[in-house]
């Protein structure tokens, strides 16, 4: 097949083949399904045909996501919102960058689109006495070393999930995690703090299933609701009973954001939007606080950046709210000189008007 009689949906199923290899399964489902949306909207026309329009015209059209719109099972849906627009914006870029480097087109097929500005959110931060306060508003053993896991790591919310019990070696201090976005795998050091958290939680979970733990069973399970049961009473009467909860070790916990929301709700904090990531954001930036005092700015910031495994700093100082523009021109004016530094009092000639001047 000529370079110019590619369609959409071939060119697709080969760029998405090329990424499967450096991508986490999930990135690629949901770069697929934005993806394979587009194409199913234009159609079975030859890559070098489309054109900026058609590309306007799913965003913006009658029928555009960026408007109320019907999706293809007929349920009608509000306009997305900017950060899904943008998110759609590069999918699109991507996958234009690849068919150009193939041949397949020459246009600038997103002409037309522009990034929306995202509105600016102030993001919750828990102060490190809340965090810590957080342990104690948990209701069991579990949910307590997952939020205490979080503080601790930093980590996100799946690649917790995906922690077995063989996983964690107490001796040594460390936990095999596999990372989201890579899929590398990383030995995660176990601090002072989460090493007696999580022999607690170990021993709580070994008594409640009345088993040893295996290997392969996951560190914070699901758990079954209760089953109601009914019984006779000697007297006729009837009575219906529901007995614990228990956990399913060959399950992850489901919604861990619920767990978050519950300790900060305990607190008193805001839970809208909240999870997983409220604590890993706010445990990275104490930890940066902590250390940039002593390190200085860029070390502290190439540490955290490798706890929460962002390929480049300028990812990380966005992730906390940092700015090393910000920082350089602090340091350069704090209790310092500024335009009196500038001009020597050897030159300053004094302007004064005199009797007689001009």
């Amino acid at each position: 097949m000529g370079s110019g009689q590619v369609r959409p949906l071939d060119g697709l199923e080969e760029y998405l083949s090329i990424r499967r290899s450096r991508y986490a399964a999930t990135t690629l489902r949901n770069e697929g399904f934005v993806l394979r949306r587009f194409v199913s909207h234009v159609g079975n026309i030859q890559v070098r045909h489309l054109r900026p329009e058609h590309v306007a015209d799913w965003f913006y059209g009658r029928n555009g996501f960026c408007g109320p719109h019907t999706t293809r099972d007929r349920v009608h849906r509000e306009p997305v919102t900017a950060s899904t627009h943008n998110f759609y914006r590069t999918r699109l870029a991507s996958f234009f960058r690849f068919c150009t480097t193939r041949g397949w087109t020459r246009q600038d097929l997103l002409r037309d689109v522009e990034p929306m500005r995202l509105p600016t959110v102030k993001r919750l931060q828990p102060a490190p006495a809340d965090l810590l306060a957080m342990l104690e508003a948990t209701g069991n053993g579990r949910d307590r070393a997952y939020i205490a896991t979080a503080i601790n790591s930093g980590l996100r919310a799946n690649e917790m999930l995906r922690i077995r019990v063989g996983d964690v070696d107490l001796p040594a201090a460390t936990t095999a995690v596999t990372i989201s976005k890579s899929a590398e795998e990383d030995s995660f050091p176990i601090t002072s703090d989460l090493d007696p958290e999580l022999r607690r939680w170990l021993v709580v979970y070994q008594d409640d299933l009345d088993r040893p733990l295996h290997p392969d069973d996951h560190l914070f399970p699901a758990r079954s609701a209760g089953v109601y049961e009914w019984h006779h009473a000697e007297d006729g009467s009837k009575m219906r009973t529901r007995s614990a909860p228990i956990w399913i070790p060959t399950r992850p916990m489901g919604h861990a954001e619920r767990v978050v929301q519950q300790a900060l709700a305990a607190l008193g904090l805001p839970t809208k939007h909240q999870g997983t990531h409220t604590i890993r954001r706010a445990a990275a930036r104490h930890f940066f606080d902590s250390m940039s005092s002593d390190v200085g700015y860029d070390a502290a910031l190439r540490t955290v950046s490798a706890m929460l495994h962002h390929k480049s700093s300028a990812t990380t100082e966005q992730y906390l709210g940092l700015s090393s523009e910000r920082k350089r021109r602090d340091d350069r004016l704090r209790g310092r000189p500024f335009l009196s530094a500038l001009v020597s009092t050897e030159n300053v000639v004094p302007l004064r008007r005199t009797a007689g001047g001009g």
